[in-house]
């Protein structure tokens, strides 16, 4: 996934990457992108220190990421060296929001559990992001699994086959 999102940000230009877009309510690709980076580093950033709290809640908005194309891909190839580093689970556990009242609830989880929201969570994103490219920059070539998880593109595989059978 994260190879993918750094193929993406090659594929687009400076302007698209911080152009303020009505299908996003006003907000950027960037944004979105820097939304899934944060959450990577976030969950990375517990497991390095040893922290056994998840909170994504609390992660750091770096504005940096949503604005510098350049910037968002060294943060994503910091990730993907760390990530290829870590080779071992962990319990954790996961603390979110339930309201606007800041109200937050525990539960166990573990790293590779989060892990696999992670990509959830990323895939997601670059579905809204690919309604945003189709939209307003349809120039812009997108691989045609773009956004779409990976259990998805398997059963139509798998679907196709059995139409063509």
């Amino acid at each position: 996934m994260l190879y993918q999102l750094s193929a993406f940000i090659d594929s687009i230009e400076d302007y698209q990457f911080s152009a303020h877009l009505s299908i996003l309510s006003g907000n950027t690709i960037g944004k979105h992108l820097r939304h899934i980076i944060e959450f990577y580093q976030h969950l990375l950033q517990s497991y390095l220190n040893n922290q056994i709290v998840v909170n994504y809640d609390a992660r750091i908005r770096n504005h940096f990421i949503e604005t510098d194309k350049n910037y968002a891909k060294q943060e994503i190839g910091q990730l993907v060296f760390f990530l290829e580093q870590t080779n071992k689970d962990k319990e954790m556990m996961l603390c979110f929001s339930l309201n606007e009242k800041g109200d937050t609830q525990h539960i166990p989880t573990t790293f590779y559990r989060e892990l696999a929201y992670n990509l959830e969570h990323a895939i997601h994103h670059l579905a809204i992001v690919k309604m945003a490219v189709i939209q307003h920059f349809p120039e812009i070539q997108l691989d045609t699994n773009f956004g779409i998880a990976y259990a998805t593109i398997q059963y139509h595989n798998e679907k196709l086959k059995t139409e063509q059978s």
